[in-house]
């Protein structure tokens, strides 16, 4: 009911033509609309998560920005004058989060056909160890299996697992707790994942010949960085640290696998699922970051903190009314749903109980 109601507002908003004023006027003018985006799919993962778009869907949106006429700036730059207080009109930054090879297959063929420059915050253990990503690849194939009812497998699944859409998502979390238990190596996280593939009947070695849920491997990072994609910090293995030492040794090792790709210096950072508490503000802040992305929906101005920038998490579940009402400006007047923080993002020592 408030989604039809914001709804309303926003098409009332650009029917009368408030929405064009404000995206011409001054106000817009300061501001800047960071968006996020994680995977464009090669197959069906658009199906499977909210995080994925479908290559249309991405074209679509790209085109919506064209038309718009917003201004799309390298994220160095837009942040450096919204400071300076001389961002164009509807100002707008593009960042991918983590780096799945679909990026470099699917996404930025569409972004260099439109002459959009990009950031990509790079996560980097997988990038190493290329193989799928140990999360989301164990939600992807239970997702995949789900036209079987339930998974019998009693040394994970004591009892069994439901794999119906109730169910799935306690047993993505027995998954994966399985694995964290037994502090399983990236190797056997592999060889457990081509274990769960079996069971449910799924081509292990043909997802992994497409590179489904693969990062990109340094030789594409390299090609990317040498194209002029901005290659910046995501940690190294995922996560983040209450820490210090803990934290600067994640940036420490992240920031040196970025430099073996880049000449740049990676100087801006995006917390890993959009978490963070205060004392990694402050970390990051000693450690000489300059900016770091947030998931939370917003538009940034000069008097945002920069290492709490808001930023659009942009997915097929957004309407383009919506989408517009953004790079307009108008969605941000309205009252904003709150991004969900969750502890599945810190490290093992550091959470609960650990």
């Amino acid at each position: 009911m408030l989604k039809q109601a914001k709804l309303a507002v926003l098409r009332a908003a650009e029917t009368v033509g408030v929405s064009s004023l404000v995206a011409g006027g001054a106000w817009r003018r300061g501001r800047l609309l960071i968006l996020c985006y994680h995977g464009v799919s090669m197959n069906d993962e658009h199906a499977w998560s909210d995080l994925y778009v479908s290559p249309e869907f991405f074209r679509r949106r790209m085109e919506l920005i064209r038309q718009a006429r917003c201004s799309v700036l390298p994220l160095d730059e837009a942040l450096d004058r919204l400071q300076r207080e001389t961002l164009p009109d509807r100002a707008v930054a593009l960042t991918f989060d983590d780096g799945f090879h679909d990026f470099y297959r699917v996404a930025f063929p569409l972004l260099e056909a439109y002459g959009y420059p990009v950031t990509l915050y790079l996560t980097t253990y997988y990038v190493g160890f290329n193989r799928p990503v140990f999360d989301p690849a164990c939600s992807y194939l239970l997702w995949k299996g789900r036209r079987r009812e339930r998974l019998d497998w009693p040394e994970v699944f004591p009892g069994g697992a439901a794999l119906d859409e109730a169910g799935r998502a306690g047993a993505v979390r027995r998954f994966k707790q399985y694995a964290h238990l037994r502090k399983l190596s990236g190797a056997e996280k592999d060889g457990l994942l081509r274990q769960l593939a079996e069971r449910l009947e799924i081509d292990y070695d043909d997802l992994c010949r497409r590179r489904v849920l693969h990062l990109i491997t340094p030789e594409e990072g390299r090609d990317l960085a040498a194209r002029g994609v901005d290659l910046q910090l995501h940690t190294h293995r995922h996560r983040v640290y209450r820490r210090r030492n803990r934290m600067f040794q994640e940036l420490n090792d992240n920031r040196s696998r970025i430099r073996e790709l880049t000449p740049k210096e990676p100087r801006h950072f995006c917390y890993t699922g959009g978490f963070y508490l205060p004392e990694h503000v402050s970390q990051l802040r000693e450690y000489g970051i300059c900016s770091a992305t947030t998931c939370r929906p917003g538009l940034c101005t000069r008097a945002t903190d920069p290492l709490e920038l808001p930023r659009l998490v942009d997915s097929m579940s957004q309407s383009d009314l919506e989408f517009r009402a953004w790079m307009a400006g108008t969605a941000d007047l309205l009252p904003k749903r709150r991004h969900e923080m969750s502890e599945d993002q810190l490290g093992e020592e550091d959470t609960p109980g650990a």
